[in-house]
């Protein structure tokens, strides 16, 4: 069947032919186009022309004279004119409001999402400069009693090594005093302890120090980092 005409060419009546209409067209057709009516002697290829001919006016005729296959013809056809007489004009002012509104759609959502994500940086940020504050109110407060801790063991070791006696000088103290003066060796194995003793507490001032020192550096480092997010 060639491709160029529709069902109603073939059989030479309009879109709008009734049934009647339709019946008489083929007839005539079938009798016009009959490959029996060639002349004798007629070569292979006008034989094979009129016989698809004949075959097209007999499937027109089967499709168009039942109506549900012809409604179901008629659908197709007139979708494929309706494709056909598009105007491209329309068709790009239609697809260029479609991406305008598209596109302002993304930007909505991507200007809440923003909103958003501002919000949830501001409150973050919030947050650190209150642990910060707090871990620098902490670090200073751990700061004050290791200094005070540093003072009274450097008055305890300067008050040992001129051989002072600690606090309330009693009885007690004038008897190990006495002690150690008799006893050089105990008073030296005695120094020894405090200064061991002294030294240890003194490394454990300084590693609290340097922790507390390294929280509030990482502390002040993510602060920096989401204010610079925030930016």
């Amino acid at each position: 069947m060639a491709t160029t005409r529709n069902l109603y060419d073939i059989l030479s009546v309009p879109q709008g032919a009734s049934s009647d209409d339709v019946r008489k067209a083929y007839k005539f057709k079938v009798l016009e186009t009959h490959p029996d009516k060639l002349p004798p002697g007629s070569d292979e290829a006008t034989i094979a022309a009129a016989e698809a001919e004949f075959r097209d006016i007999r499937t027109a005729f089967d499709v168009l004279s039942d109506p549900a296959k012809r409604k179901a013809y008629d659908n197709g056809l007139n979708f494929v004119k309706r494709r056909v007489n598009v105007n491209p004009e329309d068709v790009q002012v239609r697809l260029a409001r479609e991406r305008a509104e598209w596109h302002k759609q993304a930007e909505a959502r991507h200007q809440e999402r923003m909103k958003v994500l501002h919000e949830e940086i501001g409150a973050s940020q919030k947050r650190y400069q209150e642990s910060l504050a707090q871990t620098e109110l902490r670090y200073q407060e751990k700061m004050r009693t290791i200094e005070e801790q540093l003072t009274l063991h450097r008055e305890v070791a300067r008050a040992v090594a001129a051989g002072e006696p600690e606090g309330t000088y009693t009885l007690v103290d004038e008897m190990l005093s006495d002690l150690r003066r008799r006893c050089p060796e105990w008073e030296i194995r005695r120094q020894k302890v405090l200064k061991v003793s002294l030294e240890t507490q003194l490394r454990r001032s300084k590693g609290l120090m340097s922790f507390t020192q390294q929280r509030v550096e990482r502390v002040k480092e993510e602060a920096q980092a989401v204010q610079i997010l925030a930016e």
